[in-house]
């Protein structure tokens, strides 16, 4: 492999740089921009949240034949019906612009807590797993900020690239503040649960603040969305793992016989228990995440970012130009690169970018 820092490993760099870029560039100007519906993922919900007010279904299993736009189906929990019915009565435009300065600012936030310079901002910033989530409104970013801030610290000071990680089960840090978040991580979507998975593991007492906060939320919830839409929004969750549907996402489930996602999900969850502490971890968890969830989309792909910055930056660059493709065939390229970089530098430590993070330490 060529040394890092000669002459042809800059050249390489550079010419990936710009191959990555120039797809990206492409797939922002013909897929995203121009295309995507401004503000969709939180109309969505407030639609759902409508036909709850005028005592209506907000889980319609007709959405899943409805095509691209504000009448997909809803698949939030039941406890954010009364926080939607709130935001529904507020001007559509006005709130839909709040709603994308807040997720353009996670998005922000996120990569510069994990050590991006603020000149690589705009470019990962244009990569579809952020820009679909931003133009599009959808609450993946908040969360993935979320999911940052559990793991890592403030990146001031820190050089680039070079993430300072939490030790989440460390006396100084607070069961509090990490339940706090872990509780965000999974609450508008249920199949996010493994930075909860991991507090279990290691920080139970985090891991009761964060399963107390939900219960708290599903108990004050009650009383105002009754029980029955506790049933709708599992048979929503199953129709939403059919494969059979056109707009379901990426995930392994829907290309792979039956039973076999199911299995990957049980699989991924139970590894996440078995993660040690030491650096490295989040990146792993993010990985697995990626490869459990029974529904996937191009911003779930945000989670591979902490081991793309741990991989040597030629795979790391020839993996974001394979996702940036927005094709199933790309997306899944890019994800299989990830996970083989990673789990190639357990034997060989030249998979990984000189100087970060052990990747490998996480599992061994």
């Amino acid at each position: 492999m060529i040394e890092v820092g000669s002459g042809p490993n800059r050249l390489l760099r550079v010419g990936l740089s710009m191959i990555a870029v120039a797809i990206i560039g492409w797939s922002l100007l013909n897929h995203l921009l121009f295309v995507y519906p401004f503000g969709v993922d939180l109309e969505i919900p407030l639609r759902a949240a409508g036909r709850w007010i005028d005592g209506g279904q907000p889980y319609l299993a007709s959405a899943f034949g409805s095509p691209p736009g504000p009448t997909q189906p809803f698949l939030y929990p039941p406890y954010t019906l009364p926080l939607f019915a709130v935001l529904h009565g507020i001007p559509k435009t006005p709130l839909q612009l709040v709603w994308f300065l807040i997720c353009l600012g996670a998005a922000i936030a996120a990569v510069r807590r994990l050590a991006f310079r603020w000149v690589w901002v705009p470019f990962v910033l244009a990569w579809s797993p952020f820009a679909e989530p931003i133009i599009g409104g959808n609450i993946q970013v908040v969360l993935f900020l979320a999911f940052v801030v559990l793991f890592w610290r403030s990146a001031a000071g820190a050089s680039a690239l070079r993430p300072v990680e939490r030790d989440v089960a460390g006396p100084d840090e607070s069961a509090v503040r990490s339940g706090l978040l872990a509780a965000l991580s999974g609450a508008f979507k249920s199949s996010q649960v493994q930075p909860w998975l991991f507090l279990l593991r290691h920080r139970p007492a985090a891991a009761a603040v964060a399963a107390i906060i939900v219960l708290a939320v599903v108990a004050l919830s009650l009383p105002l969305t009754g029980i029955d839409p506790w049933f709708e929004w599992l048979r929503q969750l199953g129709r939403a793992t059919d494969p059979t549907w056109d707009l379901g996402g990426i995930a392994l489930g829907r290309f792979t016989p039956a039973g076999v996602g199911l299995a990957v999900t049980i699989l991924t969850s139970l590894a996440v228990l078995l993660l040690p502490t030491r650096s490295g971890a989040p990146a792993w968890i993010g990985i697995l995440s990626v490869w459990g969830t029974p529904s996937l989309h191009s911003f779930g792909l945000l989670f591979l970012i902490p081991a793309i910055i741990l991989i040597r930056r030629e795979l790391a660059l020839i993996a974001a130009a394979l996702i940036a493709t927005t094709t199933y065939q790309g997306s899944w390229a890019g994800i299989v690169l990830v996970t083989a970089a990673m789990l190639g530098s357990l034997r060989y430590p030249g998979l990984r970018e000189p100087d970060g993070a052990v990747a490998a330490a996480a599992v061994t």
